[in-house]
């Protein structure tokens, strides 16, 4: 009976280190998890230099075509969080606004006569996101993917030079849904994956013509897609640096003008975007 007793008591003792030691444990994945360079990185606001390349063309038959394509400087801001609040664990937010601006090239026709010109060209883009991380359980690796459903606006400012120069606006709303792919290389080095799909509803665009007697051209519905990779380095408690590279593709439906034998026809933007910049880390 007394060695018995013995048995259970460290039968007991034993139990009760084992789940003290998996709580600790448990505990420490769960801090490491919640303080990881991935949540790290997803809490931050950054400002980066940009340079981007627009291709585009529209599509009339019979020709001639215009079309456009150059690189330009410019501007992007971002702001992203991750955590737990009310219970929602890996909550995630995030809105980033791009600026690029300059001239690029434009090759078109005017009254039939081909004509190559520059556009003095302005892009805005502003996309908010929220979606929640997901942790990818990989031994000895830290990888997390982020579905999200996303909503914006993109807006671009075309003004032609030279004699036969005038301006047109065009813009769009955004919305939709992507994945962000996140993995860890070391405890400050993160490499990203992003890819989202858009609608791009309600556009137009509105020539400044003939004192505004051509009104505005309303576009149907179409389709957005964007890729991107990325990385966000920490170099210290509080600052990171981070870049990235994106692909962007969408059509513009085109519509009609105000006036009989005047529209605007379907159109095609490609744009690689490069970005540089650095990141305060909250």
């Amino acid at each position: 009976m007394k060695k018995s007793n013995a048995i259970r008591k460290t039968s007991l003792i034993t139990v009760a280190v084992t789940v003290i030691a998996v709580s600790d444990l448990s505990g420490v994945a769960m801090a490491q998890t919640e303080d990881s360079a991935i949540v790290q990185a997803n809490n931050e606001v950054g400002i980066a230099i940009t340079g981007n390349l627009t291709n585009y063309q529209e599509s009339i038959t019979p020709g001639p075509s215009d079309t456009e394509s150059g690189w330009q400087p410019g501007f992007a801001v971002k702001g992203s969080y991750m955590g737990n609040p009310y219970g929602i664990h890996h909550l995630y937010a995030a809105v980033h606004y791009a600026n690029s601006f300059g001239n690029i090239g434009y090759r078109g026709a005017v009254g039939g006569t081909p004509y190559n010109g520059t556009d003095s060209a302005t892009f805005n883009r502003v996309v908010g996101r929220v979606g929640m991380g997901f942790n990818i359980t990989v031994p000895g690796h830290l990888m997390m993917i982020t579905p999200y459903i996303a909503g914006g606006y993109q807006g671009w400012n075309r003004n032609l030079q030279g004699p036969f120069g005038y301006k047109e606006n065009y813009s769009a709303g955004l919305a939709g849904a992507g994945a962000l792919f996140q993995y860890a290389v070391t405890p400050r080095f993160v490499v990203s994956g992003d890819a989202e799909i858009l609608a791009v509803v309600g556009g137009g665009m509105t020539p400044h013509l003939f004192n505004g007697r051509l009104g505005s051209a309303s576009f149907g519905t179409s389709a957005e897609e964007k890729v991107a990779a990325g990385i966000d380095y920490k170099m210290s408690d509080a600052l990171h640096v981070y870049s990235d590279v994106g692909f962007t593709h969408f059509n513009y439906t085109g519509g009609s003008l105000a006036l009989p034998g005047w529209r605007e026809p379907l159109s095609s933007t490609n744009q690689l975007s490069m970005s540089l910049g650095l990141a305060y880390q909250f």
